[in-house]
């Protein structure tokens, strides 16, 4: 079995992983605090952010958000829908996690401000994390060199262990977050190297240059575990199913749960 030092060499990549079993097993850790580029992860703490605000009254996911003026290129379907189209909160938080739609993630980020999603990160615990900007936005200075958001793996595992265990929230949004990251459409990283009988529920990112996943993954004996892997810095390839960096990150799970 290889090793996840082996995986850097054969996949020419920069790995950040950590896998934290919801158990007494101890915590694999490598490179766990080493800065990374978000991609679509960030996409995590904006679902928090918009379920807890829906939580204490300040939002409604029945709100309905008009689809009109510039579309976002990249993941997503509400960009090839016409203008007029209503989507709810909700409709457009679910759509920003389980398809990584990018219109509907700039559509939360207008609605919420990036400066009041930042705050709330910090207040998750998440204190090494940062949204940048918009998708697609231009690069800042400050954005440079992480572009959309920043982390860390064991940021992203914080705040997926408080999911797991019920910690974010009340009952009716802590069961809409596992819910959604359940719904994940998105099956080709961590996925491919989990065996028939396990469960995954999670957030995935990628650019051309990297492919990230974060999740709650469960055997089929019931037992849990939180990872998250940043696999970076690769030459940039095809975006396919079989991209080196999703390659790694199904290694990855292999290795883990051997």
């Amino acid at each position: 079995m290889p090793t996840i030092r082996n995986l850097e060499g054969q996949f020419h990549a920069q790995i950040s992983m950590l896998w934290q079993p919801l158990n007494d097993e101890p915590a694999v850790a490598y490179h766990a605090d080493r800065p990374v580029k978000t991609a679509s992860i960030i996409k995590l703490p904006i679902l928090i952010h918009a379920a807890l605000l829906v939580e204490s009254g300040q939002l409604s996911w029945d709100q309905r958000l008009p689809l009109s003026g510039m579309r976002s290129p990249g993941m997503g379907i509400l960009k090839v829908l016409d203008d007029g189209l209503q989507p709810t909160v909700r409709d457009v938080a679910v759509l920003m996690t389980v398809i990584s739609d990018n219109t509907a993630t700039n559509m939360l980020i207008d609605l919420l401000g990036i400066d009041q999603i930042n705050q709330r990160i910090q207040a998750l615990g998440m204190h090494h994390t940062r949204l940048n900007r918009k998708v697609f936005a231009p690069n800042t200075e400050e954005c440079l060199p992480w572009g959309l958001g920043v982390t860390t793996a064991r940021d992203v595992v914080h705040v997926l262990t408080a999911i797991a265990n019920g910690q974010i929230g009340n009952t009716a949004t802590s069961r809409f977050l596992q819910e959604t990251l359940a719904k994940q459409q998105d099956r080709v990283g961590f996925p491919r190297g989990l065996p028939a009988g396990w469960s995954y529920a999670g957030k995935t990112g990628s650019d051309d240059d990297l492919r990230n996943d974060c999740a709650i993954v469960t055997s089929p004996d019931g037992r849990r575990y939180v990872c998250a892997c940043f696999v970076q810095d690769m030459s940039e390839q095809p975006s396919t199913v079989d991209h080196p960096g999703l390659q790694a990150l199904g290694q990855v799970m292999q290795i883990m749960i051997s």
